[in-house]
């Protein structure tokens, strides 16, 4: 809030002082008083005194300007800093530290620092800045009350306890604090009273390094013990989204271990009450451990229901025998993994003029995958069926159809006949398959303007090449909000990230056809740009030609960081949309196959018509049901990217068990259900409950501010004064040389005038 407070001081500013001045200012003003008396000797009454009186205030004034009287008006603006005070009320804060002999729990605590009604810590900065309270539950910060402007800006009277209790089951230190602080947040400080258990997506130290430069200081206040609680939980299952029907699951149960050493554990895996994986343990009470597991996949395939992919086990940790009762934290103990049975991998064809940095890279990413299979050739020079290219391209339209994806590299078009460039272009048009085409030196993809394959090009190129040792690359307005080309864990932060990324040496000069979107560009210290991703539909399917084969360069210092995730998102975004069930008519899918509460879910439908063509015009609905009800019916949106295919996007899901199923008016479509779970998050809050300090201490170094142990919350008053920012404004009026001051003597003046001429003096 604003406050403003003037002051007006008289100065004198002339060459003699002031007092010598004032008293010859008087002497004349009487001697002109005593001098014009003798003139009204022939009057009566008070009123002769008047004119005399008038003349000797003029001349007063007029000497005493020599003394430079001089308005001085000093005007004080005083901005009080804005205080966000943001509570975490997650499930962890509701435990209560009872190895430190307290019975209140975290969130008690917080509540009796801020509200104590004896003396509230609230009020203290309310009389100092406007001042906010948020309760952070899950990925919202719900405000609960505010002063502001001195108190003329109040949400009601102060709460004496926070409203609801300590029982959400997500802790995100980023979004929902940015949302609290809203735009415009200078003069502003955060101030962060929590443990610090950040389980959601993002980094915190990224948010907090953006409120930095923002002016936005964070107090970071923590509670809880820094030494963890002896419990035995469950913390996290590294495990494939989905397995194929003849592969084993394999992955990583991470423990937090920190009961007393040498108790008896076992950790299992069941589905639908059988055990398939148990292993016996003893704990070590040293802090996180691990333990490997691997389930043959048959047993999973042969029960359940065979229409559907989707596969829940449960998996155990707990302590055994006599000893059983010393966990006394079991809500952490267990988790469900949602697991997807396939029966095909996605498929990828990788054909090059040579074996270049770029595309061996990308062969390896793909075998890599468990998602991905890969078949990768290089031109050899022969054009018989002996050629490496002829013996990696499929002999069958039909077999190319299996394909999802093709990367086609700087190959001269020769490699292929004739009828496999028109497969190729089938793939892309009439499959929906996708094509990645990444240019090279040889320019040999020019030549494929030739072919029956040149429709797919979504370019035409120059005769020149864009060669400078340090092109960089940015996003165009397109590629800013595609999420194939997110890099970062800042979607705000993306466009910056991709000018950071290590520069090429080499980009093909094109110009994008008609209907064809350029998503990124290269261009030195951001002089002539030139495309360097550009993506266009073709048919049913999509098109992304590369102009530099040198990305490979991002992976300096970082290895495939960014490289490997760059490519892979670009590969299930441009190749055919995975579906996970389906029959002659309708195709079902998700952009993914594990889900956390809260997450968004985007469908993906294929329709197709009696003869088997896709049908690209249809008016459908998905039915969302959550637990054998449903919550939602969603209208199906043409894919832009994917012709014959239809998109929607669910809200917010909370967990549960959830079916899809498609009605487009034709009977078969409510025979095909795809079924998928999402998580509750409840289990991540209890699986660390000690104070995370090092994470606070970071968001506050970063940002500007401090950490503050719960001890120390006493100090929060007198370190928030530095946000009080003061300004002074002096404006002076010079009395002895204004319009004003010398337009009273001629008021007076001519007062005297007016009577002098009344009473015939003149």
């Amino acid at each position: 809030m604003n406050q403003e407070k003037t002051e007006t001081l008289l100065r004198f500013t002339g060459d003699w002082p002031v007092l010598p001045v004032l008293g010859a200012a008087a002497l004349l003003g009487m001697l002109m008083f005593f001098y014009y008396r003798r003139e009204l000797r022939f009057h009566r009454g008070p009123a002769r005194w008047v004119p005399a009186l008038l003349r000797a205030l003029a001349v007063f004034i007029l000497a005493f300007g020599f003394s430079g009287p001089v308005l001085r008006h000093v005007t004080t603006l005083r901005q009080l800093g804005r205080v966000v005070l943001v509570v975490d009320a997650s499930a962890s804060m509701s435990y209560a530290d009872l190895e430190n002999s307290r019975s209140d729990s975290r969130f008690a605590r917080v509540e009796k620092a801020l509200l104590n009604p004896a003396d509230p810590m609230i009020r203290k900065l309310a009389k100092q800045h406007d001042v906010e309270l948020f309760l952070l539950r899950g990925t919202k910060a719900e405000r609960v009350w505010w002063h502001r402007d001195g108190g003329a800006d109040v949400s009601g009277d102060l709460p004496a306890h926070f409203p609801g209790q300590a029982d959400a089951n997500l802790t995100d230190l980023g979004g929902p604090l940015q949302d609290a602080i809203g735009p415009g947040a200078g003069g502003a400080a955060l101030v962060l009273l929590t443990d610090g258990q950040h389980n959601a997506g993002g980094s915190p130290e990224e948010f907090a390094s953006g409120m930095r430069d923002q002016g936005v200081p964070i107090f970071s206040v923590g509670f809880g013990s820094e030494t963890p609680p002896a419990d035995l939980a469950l913390t996290q299952v590294t495990a494939p989204e989905a397995v194929f029907s003849g592969d084993r699951a394999e992955g990583v149960i991470t423990i937090q271990d920190t009961m007393p050493a040498d108790l008896p554990g076992l950790a299992t895996i069941s589905f639908q009450n059988k055990t398939l994986w148990r292993q016996p343990f003893t704990t070590t009470g040293r802090g996180e451990r691990q333990i490997e597991f691997s389930i043959p996949v048959k047993e999973l395939a042969d029960t359940g229901d065979v229409k559907q992919t989707l596969r829940l086990l449960t998996i155990k940790t707990e302590l055994t025998g006599p000893d059983a009762a010393k966990d006394k934290i079991t809500d952490n103990n267990s988790r469900v993994l949602a697991l997807h049975l396939l029966t095909r991998k996605r498929r990828a064809l990788i054909l090059d003029g040579r074996a270049r940095w770029e595309t061996r890279y990308l062969k390896n990413h793909f075998d890599r995958d468990e998602r991905w299979q890969v078949t990768a050739a290089f031109d050899d020079g022969l054009d018989s069926a002996a050629g490496e290219i002829q013996k990696a391209f499929p002999r069958k339209k039909e077999d190319l159809l299996n394909y999802d994806l093709v990367v086609l590299g700087d190959l001269r078009p020769g490699a292929l006949r004739t009828e496999q460039q028109q497969m190729l272009a089938d793939f892309v048009d009439k499959r929906g398959g996708g094509l990645i085409l990444v240019d090279g030196r040889r320019r040999h993809l020019r030549a494929w303007a030739a072919t029956p394959a040149a429709p797919l090009l979504p370019v035409t190129w120059n005769e020149f090449a864009a060669s400078d040792p340090a092109l960089a690359f940015s996003l165009s307005a397109e590629g800013r909000n595609l999420e194939a080309l997110r890099l970062s864990d800042s979607a705000s932060g993306n466009p910056a990230f991709w000018k950071k990324l290590p520069r090429v040496n080499w980009c093909a000069s094109v110009r994008p056809l008609p209907g064809a979107t350029t998503l990124a560009s290269v261009s030195t210290d951001g002089k002539k740009d030139f495309p360097a991703i550009v993506w266009r539909r073709v048919g049913a399917g999509s098109v992304l030609w590369l102009g530099s084969d040198e990305i490979w360069r991002w992976r300096h210092e970082v290895a495939d960081q960014h490289h490997q995730r760059f490519w892979m998102q670009v590969a299930a975004w441009i190749a055919a949309p995975p579906f996970l069930v389906e029959n002659d008519r309708i195709s079902l899918g998700t952009d993914r196959l594990r889900y956390q509460e809260g997450d968004t879910a985007e469908l993906r439908v294929r329709l197709r018509d009696a003869s088997g063509g896709i049908v690209s015009d249809a008016r459908a609905r998905a039915h969302v049901l959550r637990n054998g009800l449903e919550i939602a019916s969603l209208e199906l949106e043409p894919d832009p990217a994917h012709g014959g295919v239809f998109r929607a996007t669910t809200g917010a899901l909370p967990s549960g068990d959830y079916h899809i199923t498609v009605s487009d008016g034709s009977p078969a479509a409510n025979d095909v259900r795809l079924a998928f779970r999402v998580e509750s998050r409840a289990g991540q809050e209890w699986g660390q409950l000690n104070l995370n300090r090092v994470l606070l201490e970071s968001m506050a170094a970063r940002s500007g501010g401090r950490f503050l142990r719960e001890g120390d919350f006493s100090q929060l008053p007198d370190l928030l004064q530095t946000l009080d920012r003061q300004e002074t404004r002096v404006r002076e009026t010079l009395l002895w040389s204004s319009w004003w001051w010398f337009a009273a003597v001629v008021v007076l003046l001519t007062a005297e005038w007016l009577l002098r001429k009344k009473w015939r003096l003149v």
